[in-house]
């Protein structure tokens, strides 16, 4: 086994713990110290942990749980995005206009047809989405230019 398969069940497994334990305390948000944990992440840190939690629904690893951890997580983020940001973490979007390199090699009528929900919004014209988790959990960092809302004031 490498270092990075390592790093990847380490991960998985701190976040089934992390879902179990959210699921057994009966309330949808993380405790204070979670959610200070998780407060500013960095894109990087974002993706890896939406990643993972994401690889572990798309094949089926106790998903309620791992959803609610998701949807957890990704409300840390929405409060911290930036108060003008055009989406926020958990809003549901379309790409429209041209496809991102960053997807260059997903079939594009797919990609027209997917709903994905933004993971990250930094400071930059950049954000960072992901599908449906039942279609795919790679996450991608796309101009957001090239997401379009579905609704006004998605909530996670």
């Amino acid at each position: 086994m490498t270092d990075e398969e390592t790093r990847e069940l380490v991960i998985d497994r701190l976040l089934l713990a992390m879902a179990a334990q959210l699921d057994t305390s009966g309330s949808p948000a993380l405790a204070a110290g979670a959610a200070e944990a998780l407060a500013d992440l960095s894109r990087a840190e974002a993706d890896v942990i939406f990643g993972q939690a994401g690889h572990l629904v798309h094949y089926g690893a106790d998903t309620e749980p791992l959803k609610a951890l998701i949807h957890a997580i990704t409300a840390i983020q929405r409060d911290e995005a930036p108060a003008d940001a055009a989406v926020k973490p958990g809003d549901e979007v379309r790409l429209v206009g041209e496809v991102p390199e960053s997807l260059a090699d997903y079939d594009g009528t797919w990609l027209r047809e997917t709903t994905f929900v933004v993971r990250y919004v930094g400071r930059t014209a950049m954000v960072d989405v992901q599908p449906d988790l039942s279609e795919e959990y790679a996450i991608a960092t796309v101009p957001a230019a090239c997401v379009e809302p579905l609704r006004e004031a998605n909530t996670p």
